[in-house]
């Protein structure tokens, strides 16, 4: 029975040291791994100054910028600046290099302009607000080169005043864009694609208009006041007879028809200076909540002629005219603020 003992210890003894030296072996070999993968990839400092900016056209989705770019480097192979890509502009046009040395690091400067592509969202218009960048990206993988933001010497031209715009903001981000393929680089491995640093200018836009709003709704308010004046005129008095009650109608109808032409053709106006591709804007909603409440009139006043015609009470329609002229003015009223400030806080 002894016996059996020391050979069940041997066997433990020998299994625990072969389990040490696996273990060992473990750690040797993804020791490499973890000093690779904590090796920071080579860097350079890049900053931006925007001098211009103009152009701004949400309906083809673009924008124009003038722009000066610099990247500050300790070697000078490692310079990004002639082979980025500016990836949201298919014509930017980049002046020569212009490389000097300074304090032991290789500074690079040029200068850039363009049409950048950009998403507008005008949902909100015009209390809309945008983020809209420049993109620029490295040819070479994130293992090999990444981006330093420089955002303590990058600035925008305070004198820039886009038409109709404010600049609120001017930023560097270095971010990591992934590409489903590898471009051909026999480095990397097959079907895993590739990821590169890219830099992105962020310019902050806002509208500098406040009038754009009360010149594309006027005319709706304007049409939504003479139609509840329509239904607040009287038209039942002792003197009027049934032919007079119902021209007072048709004069409505004429009023309210017309209505409907003056909001369709200032929507159609409308539609020219604001576009978009994401869904109804502010101003899309507010001409139809006023094609809503015009419609609803036409169909009161039929039904108040045909009442009438049928030997309905004058008076009591008249009543019923001014309690719902009210009561559809304060709706209006109320759903076209909530548009607002629904759409503001889109903004």
């Amino acid at each position: 029975m002894s016996g059996r003992r020391r050979l069940t210890r041997v066997l433990a003894v020998l299994i625990g040291a072969f389990a040490v030296w696996l273990s060992a072996a473990g750690t040797a070999d993804a020791a490499p791994a973890e000093r690779t993968s904590a090796k920071e990839a080579p860097t350079c400092r890049v900053g931006a100054y925007l001098s211009d900016l103009y152009d701004l056209d949400p309906a083809k989705n673009a924008f124009s910028a003038r722009l000066t770019v610099w990247s500050v480097c300790p070697k000078r192979e490692l310079d990004p600046l002639p082979d980025v890509a500016f990836s949201n502009s298919s014509d930017a046009e980049k002046s020569e290099p212009s490389v000097t040395r300074e304090a032991g690091m290789f500074r690079d400067l040029v200068r850039i302009q363009g049409v950048f592509r950009q998403d507008w969202d005008l949902r909100a218009f015009p209390y809309d607000r945008h983020r809209i960048t420049i993109n620029i990206t490295s040819r070479k993988t994130i293992d090999k080169f990444r981006f330093t933001p420089d955002n303590e010497d990058s600035g925008a031209n305070e004198g820039l005043a886009p038409n109709g715009w404010k600049l609120t903001g001017f930023h560097l981000a270095s971010v990591e864009q992934h590409f489903p393929t590898n471009f051909g680089d026999v480095t990397l491995p097959r079907g895993k694609g590739s990821t590169r640093s890219r830099l992105v200018v962020e310019m902050g836009l806002a509208r500098d208009d406040p009038t754009a709003f009360w010149r594309l709704t006027g005319p709706l308010y304007l049409m939504v006041l003479l139609a509840t004046a329509a239904f607040l005129l009287p038209t039942h008095g002792n003197e009027l007879g049934m032919a007079e009650r119902l021209d007072s109608m048709q004069s409505r109808l004429a009023l309210l028809g017309g209505g409907l032409f003056v909001v369709m053709l200032n929507l159609q106006q409308v539609s020219t200076v604001v576009t978009s591709t994401v869904g109804l804007t502010l101003i899309d909603g507010l001409h139809l909540l006023t094609l809503v409440y015009v419609l609803l009139a036409v169909l009161a006043t039929v039904l108040s002629w045909r009442w009438t015609v049928r030997g309905g009470d004058p008076a009591r329609a008249e009543r019923i005219h001014h309690r719902c002229a009210w009561i559809g003015l304060a709706t209006y009223a109320l759903v076209a603020a909530a548009l607002v400030v629904y759409a503001a806080g889109l903004a």
